[in-house]
């Protein structure tokens, strides 16, 4: 079984940038310890069978719930960085109308694309469209 290897800094990076805040639901989580956290999510994962780059263009700071929402296909971002959401949370908490994307973050939409189409493959199966 192979290994992938990551580049924590760059990741690290994205986190620093948000400080800590989670770019689809915009919350701000700080432990005991006062300092932020949050996860570094790609939109196009690296692991096979997808084989996303471990780059900041391709990284999110997200919150742990928004973090799995978004692997599991529960929202996706859309062509206008929206955040579109597939399955309501069940919380009274929502998300931002539009992904927080701060000034040298470089995301790239190409990902967000791949990440979107990739669970409406699933949503088309669902429905036999």
């Amino acid at each position: 079984m192979k290994r992938l290897v990551r580049d924590t800094a760059a990741a690290h990076r994205i986190k620093d940038l948000y400080d800590g805040q989670c770019q689809t639901c915009g919350i701000r989580l700080v432990g005991a310890n006062c300092k932020p956290y949050s996860q570094g999510a790609h939109l196009k994962p690296l692991a096979e069978p997808h084989n996303g780059p471990d780059v900041e263009r391709n990284i999110l700071s997200l919150c742990p719930n928004c973090h799995v929402r978004l692997d599991l296909g529960a929202i996706s971002i859309g062509e206008d960085w929206s955040v579109i959401e597939r399955v309501a949370h069940t919380e009274p908490r929502t998300t931002l109308p539009r992904l927080l994307i701060k000034k040298g973050h470089g995301l790239h939409p190409s990902y967000a694309k791949y990440q979107r189409d990739w669970w409406d493959s699933f949503a088309q199966e669902e429905t036999g469209a």
